[in-house]
């Protein structure tokens, strides 16, 4: 009894642990991403920065939910790692990407400013599908 009482807590441990998103640990500095990433994700600069855009600091490729995506992780210099977009790219369908991320999280939705978003606390990630054509991925650290 002991023993599985032991490994459920390692188990809840090591999911909170990791919470973000594959390499990504939420507050993680762009160097970090950079290293854990082993060579996929690279720096990046908005050279044509408005005012009051939010732009990702690194960035790198994937494929997730069958669809490939331009992966954007936006970091705060005090705060590190807040919020990772996946991107689609290539020849895709809004509604095979949301059907994906429903796939993934589960058909118990919820709504937001009309983008539907899914709390994860195994993860402790909270997955929203948002954008103008709704078919942008986001994760972001769930709130407690």
């Amino acid at each position: 009894m002991r023993v599985l009482l032991a490994a459920a807590c390692l188990l809840l441990t090591a999911t909170s642990a990791h919470a973000g998103w594959r390499y990504a640990e939420w507050g993680m500095t762009d160097r970090q991403i950079i290293a854990a990433a082993n060579g996929t994700a690279a720096r990046h600069y908005e050279h044509n920065r408005a005012r009051w855009g939010e732009y990702p600091s690194v960035k790198a490729r994937a494929h997730e939910m069958g669809q490939d995506f331009e992966v954007w992780f936006f970091t705060d210099p005090f705060d590190g790692l807040y919020a990772i977009r996946l991107v689609p790219t290539g020849i895709y369908w809004c509604i095979d990407i949301r059907e994906s991320a429903m796939a993934r999280w589960g058909y118990k939705v919820q709504f937001a400013d009309g983008d539907p978003f899914w709390d994860d606390p195994r993860s402790g990630n909270r997955a929203s599908v948002i954008g103008f054509r709704g078919c942008t991925v986001k994760l972001e650290p769930l709130q407690e």
